[in-house]
């Protein structure tokens, strides 16, 4: 009975990796355009006391090495770097925001 069980959660574990909604359709972007996309929402977010310009990627993404925290997987990683980069893309989309010279040409990437 345990190798049915065992074959059976093999099989739906199976479908599931290879299901067309468990890949993205973008490609996880590097450490340093998350970086940079995080910088650009959390300057917004600042200069507009708004906490929600920044969103998901304020909560998930963590530009630096904190020892107490614990390392976060790469899948964690991916998905905060993701939320950043659409985070940003939304902010510099906005016509409703108002920003610096400087930020509106880190905007460029993003747009």
């Amino acid at each position: 009975m345990k190798v049915l069980r065992h074959g059976a959660s093999a099989a739906v574990a199976m479908l599931l990796a290879h299901a067309p909604a468990a890949h993205s359709a973008s490609p996880v972007p590097p450490f340093d355009v998350a970086y940079r996309a995080w910088e650009i929402v959390t300057e917004l977010a600042r200069q507009h006391r708004d906490p929600a310009i920044s969103g998901e990627c304020a909560r998930t993404f963590r530009p630096f090495v904190i020892p107490a925290l614990r390392r976060q997987t790469r899948q964690e990683q991916d998905t905060a770097a993701q939320a950043c980069v659409t985070a940003a893309r939304s902010a510099c989309a906005s016509s409703t925001l108002r920003r610096s010279e400087e930020t509106g040409r880190k905007c460029e990437e993003f747009k």
